[in-house]
């Protein structure tokens, strides 16, 4: 997935920044973290979080490219881990309430039990 089809499937969604390395998950309120990279098919992913996403835009969306210089150093420090699957992190008040790796459309429900347990 390149910058470009990130940048178009995410305009869609008004809650997102994308490789924000300044960020401290201990800050995070209510945000899924999503990890994606170039070469990978984690667009499935995606387009299944934004679409269990559709009713919780006050959720805060991150995304990380995997590639990105900064992103080793920022994923050791936040205690993330990513094999370029589409790895996503519900975190809420700080902590990481559940994970998702390699999901699609059929795993709708537990995408939309996890945005709900940020709430």
């Amino acid at each position: 997935m390149s910058a470009i089809q990130l940048e178009k499937n995410l305009s869609g969604y008004a809650n997102v920044k994308v490789n924000d390395f300044s960020i401290d998950i201990d800050k995070i309120e209510c945000g899924v973290i999503f990890l994606y990279c170039t070469w990978s098919p984690a667009i499935i992913q995606l387009h299944s979080l934004l679409t269990s996403l559709q009713n919780y835009q006050q959720i805060v969306l991150l995304g990380f490219d995997i590639d990105e210089e900064e992103a080793l150093q920022f994923f050791g420090k936040q205690g993330l881990h990513s094999d370029g699957w589409g790895e996503t992190y519900w975190v809420r008040k700080g902590e990481v309430v559940s994970f998702l790796k390699k999901y699609g459309p059929q795993s709708m429900e537990q995408l939309i039990s996890n945005n709900k347990m940020l709430l």
